[in-house]
């Protein structure tokens, strides 16, 4: 008795469920794995093709299928959806273990631009032959890739044909050269407000990484190789309000405007850096030791600046080098904080001396006294 009456009280449940408007029940469908929302069509009549109007499709690596199977998943979903529909967010995130072939992935990729994507995310190991069609959607208003096969990079195109693009996250890209010996990919992009890149180079025939971009509002640039790279990085970006910085320290980091507008700076120099010299065309040989010294005089209009214990110890290294000592501390005439924080993958505060670190504040702060210093988690 109580078994049927459970019974007759999920009848009810689903039946008023069931009654609810096809938008309402779209979006319940989006918090759920499109595994499940494709296998809702066995509900009942009403749900047999509701699916098919799914605006988020997420093809993840949470999708409970062997490879083979999970390929034949994701044709089958694209090929039955119904194609009048377009496409707000896709994502296809299949980890490092998932076997993706490059016909599968391509055609992804192809139905994602026609059916006018807006969001796209990639994250995968890939070892595929593809040609990247999502840098010419003019639909993208948000585009992530991420490779973690550092054998394989993403070529961009000298110019991104991005009109609505707001959004850009490049992991492992190859800059190719727009103009001479310049790559300038971004200037195109006028609707760009936040761009991440990390891990990537250039072509070998460019010497030059221009970010220009009058919009561009969020910058995060992270560098990773060994020793310095042989070209130099101009930003032109005068209206960034946040600007981010991880990795090795990029010896040719310039700027060609003045960051009149910048509220927030972040500093992660990775321990371990070994400091490197260059030989300039000029025939000048430029060692690293003082980069960072350097930043932070073009960054004098920030308002709260966060760094790392790891570039603590780093800094404490550039001003301990005879030519370092001598530098200019950095103005800061509207810092208001400078934060210190602790990364627990990399060297605590307590492996320096408490004397180091408040003599690299003191010098920080030595021509801005009413910022106050704060360390944190």
């Amino acid at each position: 008795m109580m078994k049927m009456k459970r019974q007759r009280e999920e009848d009810r449940d689903r039946d008023s469920l069931s009654n609810l408007p096809d938008e309402v029940l779209l979006h319940i469908m989006k918090s759920i794995s499109i595994k499940d929302a494709v296998q809702t069509c066995v509900l009942s009549k009403r749900w047999k093709d509701l699916w098919k109007d799914l605006t988020f499709l997420n093809f993840d690596k949470t999708i409970g299928f062997d490879d083979s199977i999970f390929n034949m998943f994701v044709s089958s979903v694209l090929s039955n959806r119904h194609h009048s529909t377009s496409i707000h967010r896709l994502d296809f995130i299949t980890g490092r273990h998932r076997c993706i072939g490059s016909e599968l992935f391509n055609s992804v990729m192809s139905y994602a631009v026609l059916h006018n994507v807006q969001q796209l995310t990639i994250c995968m190991q890939s070892n595929l032959v593809f040609e990247p069609i999502w840098f010419s959607c003019r639909s993208l208003t948000s585009l992530k890739v991420s490779l973690t096969n550092y054998t394989q990079r993403v070529v961009v195109p000298k110019y991104l044909q991005l009109p609505a693009l707001k959004i850009l996250h490049l992991d492992l890209a190859v800059f190719t050269a727009s103009d001479n010996d310049c790559a300038d990919p971004f200037s195109t992009c006028n609707m760009l407000t936040t761009l991440f890149i990390r891990s990537f180079r250039l072509d070998d025939d460019v010497k030059i990484l221009r970010i220009s971009n009058s919009n561009l509002s969020s910058l995060t640039i992270g560098h990773h190789l060994s020793g310095p790279p042989p070209y130099q990085i101009e930003i032109a970006t005068p209206n960034v309000k946040s600007l981010t910085i991880i990795g090795t320290p990029i010896l040719q980091l310039s700027f060609a405007c003045n960051l009149s507008f910048l509220e927030e700076v972040y500093i992660n120099i990775h321990s371990g850096f070994r400091r490197h010299s260059t030989t300039t065309d000029a025939g000048l040989d430029v060692r690293t030791d003082s980069v960072i010294v350097n930043w932070l005089h073009v960054l004098a209009n920030v308002k709260i600046m966060t760094i790392t214990s790891s570039t603590i110890s780093t800094l404490l290294n550039d001003l301990s080098k005879s030519g370092s000592t001598r530098t200019q501390p950095p103005c800061f005439a509207r810092l208001e904080a400078l934060k210190v924080k602790k990364l627990p993958s990399l060297p605590s505060l307590k492996k320096l001396l408490v004397e180091e670190v408040d003599a690299i504040l003191e010098y920080i702060l030595q021509n801005s006294p009413l910022a106050r210093v704060e360390f944190i988690r």
